[in-house]
């Protein structure tokens, strides 16, 4: 019995056993299978850490972290490609902020970070530049957030960081399109009327006084007609260049016209330094510019006004300083003007004028008179000069003086000079109709007129219709009709005196005389002006010249008419100098053309 009973519990032992063991079977394969897990798990974190860093690595962007609590900073590698500083312990914010990022940007950096930190802005942004290893700038664009503690303190900033220096260059050549003349690349008009309102700005915050001044070039065409534009264009060039050497701030000499300058100075203690600056210009000219081995002269005009003397606004302040420079070119050029309140008041009386002439013509308020011009020998009525006058309704009479210069400047000069020779022509057809006898009848053509595109076919359809000897119409020029198109007006004075009408140069010695002109010019006489003959009693130069004068003109064939003639004493003179005729007040002052008529019809001889 004892032998069985112990055989039994060697059997339950096994099957104890037994069940352990399949239980630790069990036991391992969990293991094994949860092995298994666990390296597929550290397999995916891994790679997913690798993802991580290459993405990471290879964005465009820096990543950066900055762990606010203990100062430290985590940039990731695309750092050392924009800046080429390696990743170490010396990257810090206080590194950037002193060593990196550009001074003048700084204070920008420290502003916008403690506007964002003191929740003044909802997000932080910045731009500014980075000092590379290399020595070069680049743009940044910063970024990022903050996280802060249950205490509302911040603890962690993450972000990044775009290069933007490319979208940079970008903007600044769209900038400079903008806001730079391509051709000297000097600030252009937009620029300037910045600039303009920011000087007049800070000139009233301070209590103090800046100055504008306009440069125009003289007969800046005359260089392009002649030389051609890349002349012009280098001359432009050259100028700009100088002025900005002239200014007190290269910055404030701008281009704001095709030959014109315009240049700001601020902070003026007085006029003489605006007169100092402008003397400095106008010596400028004085001697020839050098362009590819030739010898340009010029030369500007130059008007000046001053805030707030001249107006308490940009655009006052404009307005007259392009006033004064109206008067510098009227009065001659080459020189400089500042603005004075009468010549607004000049301007709005031309302004006046301009309006008045264009009812003028419409309501025929225009006479023509006429002056004699008479033989010196014979005291013979040689012929007339036709001269404009205008009585106008709302201004009463108007002086040609006054009226001739704004209707050439608005174009008026071309139908006010057609209505001119369209009545003369008829008054000539009349009086020829009755039997008078003399030579021409002069009238005055401006160099407007001649530039007109159909001034030719013009003259010869009047001339034609009134049936009008052409050999009896003399067109009076004045020497700037060749100083402005010389080979046009030069074709068109041989095509006119081919049609048979002749030409007088009149106000002879009062522009720009020269033996040359009076050869280019196919005239048949020259009229000596009345400032040559006011002196002739007292002034043995002006004797003198008076008759050389009438000894070249007879050596060139052509015929001496003196202008300007009101005393007996004068008519001796010019008697024994053997001028041909003469024209003024002594013999006759201009007349309409009803009393010039008596003149005719009695065949008043006058005495000599």
């Amino acid at each position: 019995m004892k032998n069985n009973k112990t055989g039994l519990k060697i059997k339950q032992s096994d099957e104890e056993l037994s069940d352990v063991y399949e239980e630790l079977l069990a036991a391992e394969e969990e293991l094994r299978e949860q092995y298994k897990e666990l390296q597929k798990s550290e397999e995916l974190l891994r790679k997913s850490e690798e993802r991580y860093k290459l993405a990471i690595d290879g964005a465009n962007d820096v990543i950066w972290e900055w762990d606010i609590e203990h100062n430290k900073l985590f940039v990731s590698d695309k750092w050392t490609s924009i800046t080429g500083y390696e990743i170490n312990n010396n990257t810090s914010i206080k590194f950037i902020l002193d060593n990196l990022i550009d001074p003048d940007d700084k204070n920008a950096v420290i502003h916008d970070l403690r506007e964002y930190f003191t929740e003044k802005t909802p997000y932080y942004s910045s731009e500014f530049r980075i000092r590379t290893k290399a020595g070069k700038y680049r743009w940044i664009f910063n970024r990022g957030k903050v996280r802060r503690n249950n205490e509302g303190r911040p603890i962690i900033m993450s972000g990044s960081m775009s290069d933007i220096t490319e979208r940079k260059k970008s903007q600044e050549m769209v900038r400079h399109l903008a806001y730079y003349d391509s051709l000297t690349n000097l600030p252009n008009r937009a620029f300037f009327m910045d600039k303009l309102n920011n000087a007049i700005k800070e000139s009233k915050n301070m209590n103090k006084r800046c100055a504008v001044i306009f440069i125009d070039l003289d007969d800046f065409k005359r260089i392009n007609d002649t030389l051609g534009h890349s002349y012009g264009d280098e001359l432009l060039k050259i100028i700009g260049v100088l002025l900005r050497i002239c200014a007190k701030d290269p910055e404030s000499v701008a281009r704001t016209g095709g030959d014109e300058f315009s240049v700001i100075l601020n902070n003026v203690s007085d006029a003489n330094e605006v007169s100092c600056y402008c003397e400095k210009i106008v010596n400028l000219f004085k001697i020839p510019l050098e362009i590819w081995e030739k010898h340009i002269y010029s030369s500007a005009s130059i008007a000046a006004a001053v805030f707030p003397d001249d107006g308490d606004d940009a655009d006052s302040i404009l307005k007259n300083v392009d006033v004064a420079m109206h008067k510098v070119k009227e009065s001659g050029k080459n020189k400089y003007i500042f603005y004075n309140n009468s010549m607004r008041d000049e301007l709005l009386r031309r302004a006046e004028i301009d309006r008045a002439l264009r009812d003028a013509l419409a309501g025929n308020e225009f006479n023509i008179y006429y002056q004699p011009q008479v033989d010196v020998k014979t005291g013979r009525i040689r012929g007339f000069e036709a001269l404009l006058r205008w009585k106008s309704k709302t201004l009463g009479f108007v002086s040609p003086s006054e009226f001739i210069g704004v209707a050439e400047e608005t174009g008026l000069i071309i139908p006010i000079g057609e209505q001119v020779l369209r009545r003369v022509c008829w008054q000539n057809k009349v009086w020829r109709g009755k039997g008078y006898s003399y030579d021409i009848l002069a009238i005055n053509v401006s160099p407007v007129q001649m530039r007109s595109q159909n001034f030719s076919n013009t003259v010869k359809e009047i001339i034609n219709k009134t049936q009008t000897k052409r050999d009896t119409i003399e067109f009076e020029i004045t020497e700037s009709v060749l100083m402005e198109y010389t080979d046009y007006n030069l074709k068109l004075i041989n095509e006119l005196k081919d049609a048979g009408i002749k030409f007088a140069l009149d106000d002879f010695g009062t522009e720009y005389s020269s033996l040359n002109y009076l050869k280019l010019l196919p005239i048949s006489t020259l009229k000596i002006d009345k400032s040559f003959v006011d002196q002739l009693k007292n002034s043995i130069v002006e004797r003198a010249i008076n008759s050389n004068i009438i000894n070249l003109a007879h050596s060139l064939n052509l015929s001496v008419v003196a202008e300007g003639v009101e005393e007996g004493e004068q008519v001796e003179i010019l008697k024994d100098m053997n001028c041909d005729e003469i024209q003024g007040f002594y013999y006759s002052k201009p007349l309409p053309a009803a009393e010039a008529e008596k003149l005719l019809s009695a065949q008043k001889t006058f005495s000599i």
